[in-house]
């Protein structure tokens, strides 16, 4: 596990990038990064960042476990599986920067954590990806996104994730982001480093903005069920906790 981990994650540190940058492509060691913009927040110097990815393709693989420290691995030997050829090409796929991985909130209290681990697909791919053999890896078409960002270093472990996009949300609130408008029943986990860098580790929690229809529509469904809202978001606001 520990070679395919490092196989999978053999990145250096961060490039410096501009706050102020309009349009930016960064490279970790020559691996490729999805694009995206940095925008203006809520308010100045905030201690997060607000990106708007543009559409784009993902090779994704979905992974049920009981704690968020238990997902990653499964998925990167998957993709790690997918990139080196285990696909209808045979072809060898470029490496890209950073592994996202989306957490959903738990169904039950007793039910497995939902996790999808996520690649970017290189550029070159963007038009026509490479079709996976394996029925667990697919290709996830990602529409035009807005996150919030909040970076930490260290090794991160399950409760470091939730207690850093806990303090990212309190952050958002705070600044006067409002509930309703950002998508509070999943969060992703965004990993740069490989397990091997011990200093100046670099990892992100993402919280999505919700569109403008979707603010909408979820002020409308307030409107009409106040009380079940109310229930809803109270416990979306609790699988926040950490685990």
């Amino acid at each position: 596990m520990f070679k395919v981990l490092r196989l999978i994650d053999i990145r250096c540190s961060l490039q410096y990038i501009p706050q102020n940058s309009l349009s930016i492509m960064p490279m970790y060691n020559g691996y490729e990064t999805p694009e995206y913009q940095v925008i203006d927040g809520p308010v100045k110097d905030a201690s997060y960042e607000v990106r708007k990815y543009p559409t784009a393709k993902w090779t994704s693989t979905e992974v049920s476990s009981p704690v968020l420290d238990g997902a990653p691995s499964t998925g990167f030997r998957r993709l790690f599986n997918y990139i080196t050829g285990k696909n209808e090409s045979g072809n060898t796929i470029s490496m890209t920067c950073p592994v996202t991985i989306a957490v959903n909130n738990r169904e039950s209290a007793f039910a497995n954590m939902k996790t999808i681990v996520s690649f970017y697909v290189p550029t070159s791919h963007q038009e026509k990806p490479p079709v996976p053999t394996a029925d667990d890896v697919y290709t996830e078409d990602r529409k035009e996104t807005t996150v919030y960002v909040k970076t930490f270093g260290g090794f991160a472990k399950s409760k470091d994730w939730y207690n850093q996009v806990t303090q990212l949300r309190e952050d958002l609130i705070k600044d006067g982001v409002k509930e309703d408008q950002i998508k509070s029943d999943m969060f992703y986990a965004v990993s740069y480093d490989n397990p091997y860098k011990f200093f100046w580790r670099r990892n992100e929690v993402w919280i999505t903005k919700k569109s403008n229809k979707e603010t909408l529509s979820s002020n409308k469904n307030k409107i009409q069920n106040p009380m079940k809202n109310d229930s809803e978001n109270n416990e979306d606001n609790a699988n926040l906790a950490p685990r």
